[in-house]
C-alpha cells in the first residue's frame, strides 16, 4: 500500500516548434529503494522507492522528466524480501511493481498533460475523442 507521494523534480523544455509527425516516447522506472521509518504511524518500516518520469518528444521537439518518492508499506516479511531483491538485481516482483507503477502513472500522467497543455506539446497519450457516425463509417471503408 503506498501511503506517501512525493515530488522532487519537474522539469519541461520544448525545444523547437513541432513539425510534422511527432512521436512522445514515455518510460517509468524505479531509481532505488531504501528502508524508510514512519515513526508518526508505526515503528514498523517501509519503504522509499525513488523513480523518474520521462517523456521525449521526437524528434527533438522537447523532453519532460518528473522525479519523486512513494512511500510503500506492507508486512514486514515482504518489505524485507522486496529490499534483498532490489539491493541483489534492481529488481521488483510484478505483483508489487504493477499497483505501484499504475499509482504513479496515473499521477504523473495527469501532471504532464497539464505541463504538455501549457508549452504546446503533443500530448503523450490519446485523448478520447467523440466521433460521428459518418467519421466512423468512413473510417471502415477500404482505402482506394
Amino acid at each position: 500500500m503506498i501511503i506517501n507521494y512525493r515530488l522532487d523534480k519537474i522539469f519541461i523544455q520544448k525545444k523547437n516548434k513541432p513539425k510534422g509527425p511527432i512521436e512522445a516516447k514515455n518510460n517509468l522506472k524505479i531509481t532505488s529503494i531504501a528502508e524508510e521509518t514512519i515513526s508518526s504511524l508505526t515503528k514498523e518500516k517501509a519503504l522509499g522507492m525513488q523513480f523518474a518520469f520521462v517523456v521525449n518528444y521526437e524528434p527533438n521537439v522537447g523532453s519532460l522528466e518528473i522525479t519523486g518518492n512513494v512511500t510503500y508499506m506492507n508486512d514486514q516479511k515482504t518489505i524485507k524480501e522486496i529490499l534483498e531483491n532490489w539491493t541483489k538485481n534492481k529488481k521488483i516482483k510484478q505483483e508489487i511493481a504493477a499497483p505501484v507503477f499504475n499509482y504513479i502513472l496515473s499521477k504523473c500522467n495527469v501532471k504532464a498533460l497539464r505541463l504538455e497543455e501549457d508549452l504546446e506539446l503533443p500530448f503523450h497519450v490519446p485523448i478520447p475523442r467523440i466521433r460521428t457516425k459518418s467519421e466512423l463509417l468512413d473510417s471502415k471503408k477500404p482505402a482506394s
